[in-house]
Parts: C-alpha cells; sequence; structure tokens
C-alpha cells in the first residue's frame, strides 16, 4: 500500500489498482488470518494508503510554501484536462473538438467510464486478482487521459505471467501485428504533421487509435483467455470444445 500511495501521488490514476491490490494483499494472508477478516483488512490497507498520502501531500504543502496551488497545477490539470498537448491517448482531440458547453459532461462520462471497469472486474474475477491488476493496467494505458509508452510497457510486462493462456487467445497475431504497425508509423505521421507540415492532426489521430485498436485487443482477447481458463477448469469436459452463444 505504501508503494501505490507513492504511485498515486505521483500520478493519481494508481488509485484504480487499489481494490485488486488489496484482494492480492489477502490472498496471501494464511488462511486462519483470512477468515472473518476481509473488511477489517480492506480498512487497514485503505488507511494505510490514506496516511501516506496525506503525509506526500503535506510535505508538499511544506516546500511548496504553505500553499496548495499545486494541487490545481497537478491533479487538476489531469481532472479538468486542461491541458490537450497532442499524446497517444483518446482524449485530446475529442476535446479539441468539443464544444465548451458541453466539456464538463462528457468530462465526467470520460472519468465514469474509465473508472467503471475497476468493480465489475473485481468482483468477476474476485479469485485472480492479479488478472485483475493486469487488465486494469491494460485499460488505463488505453482510456487515461494522458497516457505514454510507459504504460503499454508495463502491461506488456505482465503478460508474460499468463502464458499458461496464451493458446487460448484468438485475436494475438491480429493484436501484435496492430500494436507493431501503430509503433512505426506513430512517429511518421508526427514528425509529417509537426515538423514536415505535409500532414495535419487526423494524420497522428489516426494512429493512435490504430494504437489503442492493439491494446483494445489485447486486453479483450486477455480476458477473454482467463475467462475460458477458468471455465474449462470447472467443467473439464468442455475442454478444447468450440462454445457459440444462443
Amino acid at each position: 500500500m505504501v508503494a501505490l500511495s507513492f504511485a498515486s501521488y505521483l500520478s493519481m490514476y494508481p488509485l484504480l489498482l487499489a481494490p485488486p491490490l488489496v484482494l492480492l494483499a489477502l490472498d496471501r494472508q494464511s488462511p486462519k488470518r483470512r477468515e472473518g477478516c476481509v473488511i477489517k483488512s480492506a480498512v487497514k490497507c485503505a488507511l494505510a494508503m490514506a496516511t501516506c498520502l496525506v503525509v506526500l501531500l503535506a510535505m508538499s504543502f511544506v516546500l511548496t510554501g504553505n500553499s496548495w496551488e499545486f494541487l490545481a497545477r497537478t491533479y487538476g490539470i489531469q481532472l479538468t484536462l486542461s491541458d490537450l498537448t497532442p499524446n497517444v491517448g483518446l482524449w485530446w482531440y475529442f476535446f479539441i473538438e468539443m464544444f465548451d458547453s458541453f466539456r464538463a459532461f462528457f468530462l465526467a462520462v470520460f472519468w465514469l467510464h474509465l473508472s467503471s471497469y475497476v468493480g465489475g472486474l473485481t468482483i468477476r474475477i474476485r479469485s485472480q486478482p492479479l488478472v485483475v491488476l493486469t487488465l486494469l493496467l491494460g485499460i488505463l494505458a488505453i482510456f487515461k487521459p494522458y497516457p505514454s509508452i510507459s504504460d503499454t510497457s508495463l502491461f506488456l510486462a505482465m503478460l508474460p505471467l499468463f502464458w499458461h493462456v496464451f493458446p487460448l487467445m484468438r485475436y494475438t497475431y491480429v493484436a501484435s501485428a496492430t500494436i507493431l504497425y501503430a509503433t512505426f508509423l506513430g512517429p511518421a505521421f508526427y514528425h509529417l504533421w509537426i515538423y514536415a507540415g505535409s500532414g495535419n492532426a487526423n494524420f497522428f489521430y489516426a494512429i493512435t487509435l490504430v494504437w489503442s485498436l492493439g491494446q483494445s485487443l489485447l486486453v479483450s482477447d486477455l480476458a477473454f483467455a482467463i475467462l475460458r481458463d477458468e471455465w474449462e477448469v470447472e467443467r473439464p469436459e468442455m475442454v478444447g470444445r468450440d462454445v457459440k452463444q444462443i
């Protein structure tokens, strides 16, 4: 929780990783300690994280001359998206084209969309909190306001932990090819727009859409493989059989 507090202090988004991390910490406890202490342990983790955050924010308050202005210039920018510098995310172009009268509404919708995955994934895949953590890292790399290549790198670094479900993934080639395609063309399109002047914002945003599509395929395919593996463990007679939705 201390490490998560430092990460949240620096970037704010890791707060969304708290529920699966709490469950992961609970699963690491012995069965005797785990029985009947789920809520108690969750409260302890939340208090520890909140205490660390308060201490860090208080230190920042002192270092900035007893002023809270740093909150608006750090977390406030992320919440209100006041900086529309182009990046590999999906928000900047959308809000450049947005009418000011609708800005507050769509900001709320986008933030609600980003945070809505946490509860559903944590509840549905309760037995595998590390999977939830990995999926949320991939989702944050796609849908956070200011993503970077490092966010995707962290998600990709977690994937080998689930090598046992790779055979169950259906679109590995398509997702990999899409990500590689965007990786090579992204810098080229950015150069054409910013430096050569022979392109426009649509060039770069189009390739960021392809980049996000590749990551979305990878995240959804991993979720399918995990759920399929869980289902086959529960019903061994269905291993290797095709499933059709009726």
